[in-house]
């Protein structure tokens, strides 16, 4: 495995960890802190990093249920965020209400895409 693949692989769980560790805070808090959106900017960017880590090492992209739920989850959580950040900042509970409805579905959106990743990739290592 390249040192590039690698990376990637640690990026894009260290945002599964980061989107989770959010998501559930403000779920279970019912609060969007800074602090939490802070966290999902992180995973945003651990996201986008892995995904462009990963883009790199193809010379064409395989449009394949992965790759479109990859780019769809990536979009989602980063309008989320910006979503949430926005709703912070002018101080609209009509938008963190909002915020907190949407969080938990795109979440699903994006751990269905970080599983199908997974599977793609032990198919590949393991030569299937």
């Amino acid at each position: 495995m390249s040192n590039l693949i690698l990376l990637s692989v640690v990026l894009i769980t260290l945002a599964l960890i980061l989107y989770s560790v959010a998501v559930w805070l403000n779920r279970r808090s019912r609060q969007l802190t800074m602090a939490n959106i802070g966290i999902f900017w992180v995973a945003v960017g651990c996201d986008a990093l892995a995904t462009r880590f990963m883009g790199a090492r193809v010379e064409t992209i395989r449009w394949d249920l992965h790759t479109i739920s990859g780019y769809l989850a990536l979009a989602l959580m980063a309008a989320l965020t910006l979503w949430g950040t926005a709703a912070l900042l002018r101080r609209r509970d009509d938008w963190i209400a909002l915020f907190h409805q949407l969080a938990l579905p795109i979440w699903v959106i994006w751990v269905g895409s970080y599983i199908t990743g997974v599977y793609l990739g032990i198919q590949r290592v393991s030569g299937s």
